[in-house]
């Protein structure tokens, strides 16, 4: 690999972080363009799994993020009547299999790890290429999200997939929560997860149109009217938090075969998008970020691409796809409350 190659990296989310975070400024010179600097909605948490917590630890901060976040050390998937489905108990010895990190704090420890080198601008991308021409770069990743505009840039026809979902999620005041229990009903699911000062809910339904924006307040209400006769508990939490919420349209990443074009490469929500049933998100851009970065490292910008596909595209595929039939099934009137 030759002295300081050049690295556009379109998204400064959690997979645009990560990536220029792992990278050795001493071989790989970054460009990291964002439009907006990245928000963390109130309340957001993030599940990571091996996966991505083996990723932080080799960019740096995973004793940072593990020392601020929070394990699961049980809890439950129930009816929405609130009769068990599956217990979910501790691993036993060892560390927990599943931590939940708050949003903002593992932004800040990606931030933090940013070596000084990094070149950072704020800018709306339309033409990726253009902008590594203007910049110099040698390779141009995109890190910009399920709307990826590198994605609809490179492939014909990948504008993200809509769907009739809406998400939910926020934070709920009280004591420390260390367990992580799911309802699964007929049209919706919902839980609770630990949380920053508590707890941290979230919600999935089923809405009667596909318009990408979504109003809160109409969400909420959805949600609330939905889950009325659900177990108490259910109630319970959506009394406690009133109507302070995120709310947002699942939007999938379309089919890919590949995730690399000439000079590009798309990592994270470009790739392979799915839905928060899963869980995965933050948790596959960050094993992502860590491969292509090895990759950059061992094989230069020309060779990077097509390993990280090898290595990377087909998990990510398979999630992205499985993520909606796996929300159907939770979905589904099997759980809905009455007794076969």
């Amino acid at each position: 690999m030759r002295a300081r190659e050049h690295l556009l990296v379109v998204g400064g989310g959690i997979a645009g972080l990560a990536l220029a975070a792992a990278l050795d400024p001493r071989r790989v010179r970054v460009t990291l363009v964002e439009e907006r600097p990245e928000r963390a909605g109130a309340g957001t948490v993030l599940a990571l799994w091996r996966g991505g917590r083996d990723a932080l630890d080799a960019i740096g901060v995973g004793d940072r993020v593990r020392a601020r976040s929070l394990p699961v050390t049980g809890g439950a998937l129930r009816r929405a009547d609130g009769r068990a489905i599956h217990e979910l108990r501790p691993a036993g010895h060892g560390a927990p299999r599943l931590w939940f990190a708050p949003r903002p704090n593992l932004v800040a420890a990606l931030e933090a790890a940013l070596p000084p080198a990094v070149t950072r601008l704020t800018e709306l991308v339309t033409d990726p290429r253009a902008l590594a021409r203007q910049v110099g770069a040698d390779l141009v990743v995109g890190a910009d999200g399920v709307r990826s505009a590198v994605r609809q840039h490179a492939f014909e026809g990948a504008a993200p997939v809509v769907t009739d979902w809406i998400a939910l999620r926020g934070h709920l005041p009280g004591p420390p929560v260390t367990t992580a229990t799911e309802w699964w009903g007929r049209g919706a699911l919902f839980g609770v997860t630990p949380g920053p000062r508590g707890a941290a809910w979230f919600a999935a339904v089923r809405g009667d149109h596909r318009g990408v924006e979504v109003d809160r307040d109409d969400a909420v209400a959805l949600v609330r009217g939905h889950l009325a006769d659900w177990d108490p508990r259910v109630g319970e939490v959506l009394t406690a938090v009133g109507d302070a919420a995120d709310a947002q349209r699942v939007l999938l990443a379309p089919p890919l075969r590949t995730p690399v074009d000439e000079g590009l490469v798309l990592i994270g929500d470009a790739a392979h998008a799915m839905g928060p049933n899963l869980g995965r998100g933050a948790n596959e851009a960050l094993a992502d970020a860590a491969v292509v970065a090895d990759l950059i490292h061992r094989h230069g910008t020309k060779g990077a691409p097509r390993a990280f596909a090898r290595r990377r595209h087909l998990r990510g595929q398979v999630l992205r796809a499985a993520s909606l039939p796996a929300l159907k099934v939770a979905t589904s009137r099997l759980w809905s409350g009455a007794r076969y």
